[in-house]
């Protein structure tokens, strides 16, 4: 393995990060900007941005094992300033060294392989609550998915094992306290550039997981890399989480310790609203877990910042004062122009971001001065959900005098034939077919306005549900939560070769939902090779990110209405939606390259977590 040195990383932190990296280059964490502009003012500054530790491929390949451990430390609160939360959260650490707030960012080219051993070395299961619905009785078991990744879902190797993207574990299954599991990824020379991420999807227990500090970026490289003008410019990693523990300004959890995050109920009691920004519930955003970082640039700099919204509930809809964002990839998958956002203060827009959603941006430094990176104000749930996030400054931007200025890399970009567009002759070849998706949260409060306090098996709820399934596993209601007696679902109107799309109306509705749990539910069977065009229609006030795996889509409209055309892998659904009137979006797919099941979900955690998932496998 080689090792780059630097000033800012002690002797010390490279023998520990050395002997544990079987390959690949460590490089150490990124503490300042670095180049751009060239004759900067002699005096900057302190930056507090940070990065944390890059594992860089070497001869296409990067063999990393992360271990999970709980990681002590102290949080900042919603103002830097002021003295901050202790905390004991789960984490991941590379090989045996300490647990990070966010784990390494792992870095490789497309057709690299990625190899991750996964260790386990929380503690013990504890002792099941029996009113619990028992899938979530394993809230240390865990395993490993790479959100974006188009790669293998199922088991490589079951001799040896060798696992691949693979979140079909079973309850009680997955990598238990004390186990480990050996993951390989091998990207095709194809595979789509920028940014996506890595993070636990254990059913039952992603959300409470992913809210402590179970996340990291993964860079996939490219030939937009590697053109001059993007190679000069410095790269700047946000990865945004919001940890979640109990404490003296949040809410009491019966036998939950401040600073912990030991009870589904803190995940359940959907934190949105005032509570983001530090009010009485979840703490603020934190940024690679520095609150409100500093970012020094020279005036005429350019960097391309990297973000990731890793919060298991919140968007954030990013602004930055008096200078342009120029977007080139929406989650990791490249344009080849620009999509430009503005200075969004007074409009109230930016670049949303929903859950899980990420972005790969070019800016420019202005004139002289101090500039802030917001979140503007956004709607995600209706009126009475709390819905509405307010605005909060995310970092600070200096910007000092410089002698001279980059240059902005222009398009067109290079983009991999992968994304090319999905096209009607396409669809048609592959039989034209169509498909209808649900996500829809039952309550007898949502159905006829009454308190949250029926049980979803007295009617008209009950009549919505699979019959022969325990209703008992389909709801929470062991704490007083916003989730109690609600059952988060898919349903499935099933499939049509008919070429006009449906209209997004009550004759869209299943007769009947399922939670992912539920032995009943249904799996969508896809052929290999097809492309398909769906529409996922939602019937609540709350902008559920739909994501779906392994295979990415081409979103062509939303609510029936024809949009610009672009790739994802997670979509923000829109508001809004009733079951007479849901909202939806539809996209186009293909079915590529991999056999086997995975899923999709809603990436609000706590929503899949109690079953707004259903399987997906290809044949």
């Amino acid at each position: 393995m080689t090792i780059i040195h630097d000033p800012l990383v002690s002797r010390r932190d490279f023998l520990r990060l050395g002997i544990t990296v079987s390959s690949g280059i460590v490089l150490p964490p990124l503490l300042s900007a670095c180049g751009g502009g060239g004759g900067d003012s002699p005096v900057r500054p302190e930056q507090t941005f940070v990065q944390p530790t890059v594992l860089q491929s070497v001869g296409g390949l990067l063999d990393v094992t992360l271990t999970v451990r709980y990681l002590d430390t102290t949080l900042p609160g919603a103002d830097p300033a002021a003295a901050g939360q202790k905390v004991s959260l789960r984490a991941y650490g590379i090989g045996d060294g300490r647990p990070t707030i966010t784990g390494p960012t792992l870095s490789v080219n497309a057709g690299d392989r990625l190899r991750i051993r996964l260790v386990n070395r929380l503690p013990a299961n504890p002792v099941p609550n029996p009113s619990n619905p028992h899938f979530l009785g394993t809230p240390n078991n865990t395993n490993m998915h790479t959100h974006g990744l188009h790669v293998i879902p199922g088991i490589i190797d079951p001799r040896l094992p060798l696992y691949g993207d693979y979140v079909m574990d079973p309850e009680g299954g997955g990598v238990a306290p004390g186990q480990e599991r050996q993951y390989q990824y091998d990207l095709r020379p194809d595979h789509p550039c920028g940014p996506f991420w890595y993070h636990p999807h254990f059913h039952g227990s992603s959300a409470m997981q992913l809210a402590s500090f179970m996340a990291g970026a993964l860079m996939i490289r490219g030939p937009v890399d590697a053109l001059p003008a993007m190679a000069a410019a410095s790269e700047l990693v946000f990865v945004f989480q919001a940890p979640l523990y109990a404490s003296a300004a949040s809410k009491a959890w019966p036998g939950v310790a401040d600073g912990t995050l030991e009870s589904f109920s803190q995940v359940a009691d959907s934190p949105t609203g005032a509570v983001s920004t530090g009010g009485a519930g979840i703490p603020p955003v934190l940024i690679n877990g520095v609150r409100r970082p500093r970012i020094v640039m020279g005036s005429g700099e350019v960097q391309r910042w990297r973000f990731i919204n890793a919060q298991i509930f919140n968007s954030v809809n990013l602004s930055l004062d008096g200078h342009v964002l120029h977007r080139y990839t929406s989650d990791g998958y490249g344009s080849t122009t620009y999509v430009d956002f503005a200075d969004g203060r007074g409009s109230g827009s930016g670049l949303a971001l929903a859950p899980s959603n990420r972005a790969s941006v070019t800016v420019q430094a202005g004139a002289p001065g101090v500039y802030y990176l917001r979140t503007l104000p956004i709607t995600v749930a209706g009126p009475g959900n709390r819905g509405t996030l307010p605005e909060d400054i995310l970092a600070e931007v200096v910007v000092v005098e410089s002698a001279g200025a980059m240059s902005l890399p222009q398009p067109p970009f290079p983009r991999t034939p992968f994304l090319d567009p999905v096209t009607d002759a396409e669809i048609a070849a592959s039989g034209g077919l169509k498909r209808n998706i649900v996500f829809r949260a039952i309550s007898n409060a949502l159905l006829v306005g009454a308190p949250n306090t029926s049980p979803i098996t007295d009617a008209p709820a009950s009549g919505l549900l699979s019959p022969g399934s325990d209703a008992g596993e389909w709801v929470y209601n062991t704490d007083a939560t916003s989730m109690m007696n609600t059952a988060f679902t898919v349903g499935a109107v099933g499939t049509t070769a008919n070429p006009n799309p449906p209209t997004p109306t009550a004759t869209t509705a299943p007769d009947q939902y399922w939670p992912f749990q539920s032995p009943s539910a249904p799996t969508q069977i896809v052929r290999l090779g097809s492309a398909e065009e769906w529409t996922v229609y939602n019937m609540n006030r709350v902008a559920h990110p739909f994501h779906i795996h392994v295979n990415p889509i081409w979103v062509t409209k939303v609510n029936g209405v024809p949009i610009e055309p672009y790739w994802a892998d997670t979509v923000a659904l829109p508001i809004g939606g009733s079951p007479t009137a849901p909202t939806s979006i539809t996209f186009r797919t293909r079915f590529l390259h991999y056999t086997g099941p995975y899923v999709m979900h809603c990436h609000m955690l706590a929503h899949e977590d109690m079953g707004m998932m259903q399987g997906v496998t290809v044949v």
